[in-house]
């Protein structure tokens, strides 16, 4: 995993431990770099990366979890094998699909798509094929638009979660919504170009269809899913174009 936790629920990239913990205990021990797990809040360890004990055979810098008790950090070797982020289980990553029952918003989960907010527009503009990020630095309002239902269709009403998954949970829970004004990526670009119903919606680089388009993300398979499928859709829901599919699952090191 790329993300790690501190006691305190502070959710941060891997390449900020140092910074984050200034080296400090429990985080850091006999030259070894420790957090905690943000899915199952079990103890991980870094691997790989400068000033560290532990090295990664790969040269990839990752956090995996701990195969054993690590000194005042909670290590639950139960939850650690039911974890999504536990290279070992197949297919338990498939629950960060399963739509939550609780009520209450996860705060952390808040925070952290709050400070992170422009590198998961992004992420979730290169799922579904177009800029998020505009080249003045802005955020598109589309994104604004996705990240509103996502939030509206319960995607912060969950226990746990892992930031790596955000953006694709994002887009699948996000409603579909007008591509009007989007700049495509250079593969969607193709895409539309190749397309007879759009080829001709292109604005310099924006594309500006007569009729209304919508952009969606949707599961290849609601119970075991393998891929997410990215298209644009008529107002009346008539498919117009499959864009992209990509892994419902992301790589993961541990």
């Amino acid at each position: 995993m790329e993300y790690v936790s501190l006691i305190s629920g502070e959710t941060f990239h891997i390449n900020e431990f140092e910074k984050k913990t200034n080296k400090q205990p429990p985080y850091y021990q006999t030259g070894g770099k420790y957090a905690l797990c943000p899915w199952c809040k079990s103890s991980v360890q870094i691997i790989g990366g400068l000033n560290n004990s532990t090295h990664s055979r790969t040269r990839k810098m990752y956090a995996a979890h701990t195969p054993n008790e690590t000194t005042k950090l909670n290590f639950d070797n139960e939850a650690k094998f039911e974890c999504v982020n536990y290279k070992g289980n197949d297919n338990n990553w498939q629950k960060i699909y399963t739509i939550s029952k609780t009520e209450q918003k996860n705060q952390e989960l808040v925070d952290f798509i709050e400070n992170n907010i422009d590198q998961i527009a992004k992420d979730v503009g290169n799922i579904l094929g177009f800029k998020f990020i505009l080249d003045s630095g802005k955020r598109s309002k589309v994104f604004d638009k996705v990240y509103e239902s996502f939030k509206k269709n319960g995607g912060l009403r969950v226990p746990n979660f892992t930031p790596e998954y955000i953006p694709r949970m994002i887009a699948i829970k996000a409603d579909p919504v007008s591509c009007w004004g989007l700049i495509p990526y250079e593969k969607t670009l193709k895409r539309i170009l190749e397309s007879s119903k759009l080829k001709e919606s292109m604005e310099g680089n924006q594309i500006k269809p007569t009729d209304t388009v919508k952009v969606i993300c949707v599961l290849d398979d609601d119970e075991h899913p393998k891929h997410l499928k990215t298209r644009l859709i008529f107002e009346d829901n008539t498919p117009v174009l499959d864009i992209q599919n990509i892994s419902a699952k992301v790589s993961q090191y541990d």
